[in-house]
């Protein structure tokens, strides 16, 4: 059995006995401590875990939804875009569909900063700015067309904050 190392306390030491305990429980038995309650907590925590992952279907249902989401994108830009290629509206719907919108909310975010504003959209939501902040004055500018014309997200709401004004209403 190997020895502590010298100045090392007694406590990390490995212990006595002969077979290594392979479970929380009898761990916590060798040891004396009551962890009942933590266990149990544990075990339902990793039970409700392991449950979504089988209503997921192993990320099957996730892929159908995105797939969803990406043909509902399509279509709106189609809509909007009429000038645009169809490999170049799938790509402009993939971007869509990883912002994690509803489709209504998407197709309002779409109106508001152009068909290729995905970015934006994703941006903003990543600053607080809010849908209904789009048409806000700043300067003499709506937030909208600032966000079209290339501005950062962060410095729209920097802008804003700077003059009173609150975008995440």
């Amino acid at each position: 059995m190997p020895r502590p190392r010298r100045g090392a306390p007694a406590l990390l030491a490995p212990a006595e006995s002969g077979t290594p305990a392979d479970t929380a429980e009898a761990i916590a038995a060798r040891e004396g401590l009551d962890l009942a309650d933590d266990l149990a907590a544990a075990r339902r925590r990793t039970a409700r875990a392991t449950a979504a992952r089988r209503r997921t279907d192993g990320g099957e249902r996730r892929r159908d939804d995105r797939r969803s989401l990406e043909r509902h994108a399509f279509t709106l830009l189609s809509r909007a875009a009429t000038h645009l290629r169809s490999s170049a509206l799938r790509d402009r719907a993939r971007a869509w569909a990883t912002v994690g919108l509803w489709p209504a909310e998407m197709e309002a975010w779409i109106r508001a900063v152009g068909v290729d504003g995905a970015a934006i959209a994703r941006d903003c939501r990543t600053a607080g700015i809010t849908l209904s902040a789009m048409n806000v004055l700043l300067d003499g500018r709506r937030v909208k067309d600032r966000l079209r014309g290339g501005e950062p997200a962060f410095a729209v709401l920097a802008r804003a904050t700077s003059s009173g004004r609150r975008l995440s209403e």
